[in-house]
This record gives C-alpha cells, structure tokens and sequence, in this order.
C-alpha cells in the first residue's frame, strides 16, 4: 500500500470526522482510529508480515536540570508517517541534527521508515535552533507525534 493512500485516509477522518475507518483487500488491512487528544493510530496489518515491536520507553529525564527552558514558543516537526525514526543516515555516521544545532528550511532532520521505504523528514518553514529532540533513535512513532522542537 502507498503511503499516500494512507494520508489520503487521514485526511479523509479529518474531513469527515470520523472516530474510526477500516480498508481492508487481499493482502492488507488499514485501521485507523481516533485518540482522545486528535491524533490518529495506524495500524497496517499485511498477510504474513513480521509483527511491529511495541514502541520503546522514552528515557528517563534527567535527575535536576539547572534551569527549566521554556519550550512553548517552539515550533514543532512533526512525522507526517508512522513508522521508525532514524536520527542518522546509517549507523556509522553523524546524527543529522543535535540539540543546540541550527537547523535551516528545507534540511533533512531524521529519516522515517515506513513499510521498508526511507521517508527524508524535513524542516518544513522551520529555520533555528533545535531545542529538544523529542524521540530516540529506533523508535516507533504516530502520524503526528513531535519529532523535534525548534525555537
């Protein structure tokens, strides 16, 4: 299945405002519900295919920080996928952005990969400074959830 099938069914529930919608064929099956605070979960089901792990913890936050920042003038990127972040383009190099680290229109932030193809996640009309790097490295995210903060 396209991944575009699966914007054209979001934005679909968003539209129509739909609490649930479920397409299913042959060979694969999409379910996508509602939750309470306005983001929807995906859930792909395909014959034979190898279960999705559950999505990690995030870790823990750090015993007393000297000063609590305040993040709420940051604007958000957001994955427009569900899927697995990768923060660098392999496992030998770089992260393509760090906290603290400028980040332009238009530059790769992290990689998304969903159903085996890599989705480049851009900083869309965002230019600043990463603030807060939202997810860790191999983690399963939503449509929607908060990738990175930047201010």
């Amino acid at each position: 299945m396209d991944i575009k099938v699966v914007r054209e069914l979001t934005k679909l529930m968003r539209d129509n405002d739909l609490v649930e919608l479920e397409v299913e064929s042959s060979d694969i099956k999409v379910r996508l519900t509602k939750q309470r605070q306005g983001g929807e979960v995906v859930q792909m089901v395909q014959a034979a295919a190898p279960a999705v792990p559950a999505p990690t913890p995030a870790a823990a936050a750090a015993a007393a920080a000297p000063a609590v920042e305040d993040l709420s003038h940051c604007k958000e990127i957001t994955s427009p996928v569900p899927g697995t972040v990768y923060l660098r383009p392999n496992p030998d190099a770089p992260t393509y952005v760090d906290a603290g680290g400028a980040v332009s229109d238009g530059q790769v932030v992290c990689l998304v990969e969903a159903m085996k193809v890599f989705n480049e996640i851009k900083s869309e009309g965002v230019t600043g400074t990463v603030k807060k790097i939202c997810v860790q490295e191999g983690q399963a995210v939503e449509y929607g959830t908060v990738l990175f903060l930047v201010g």
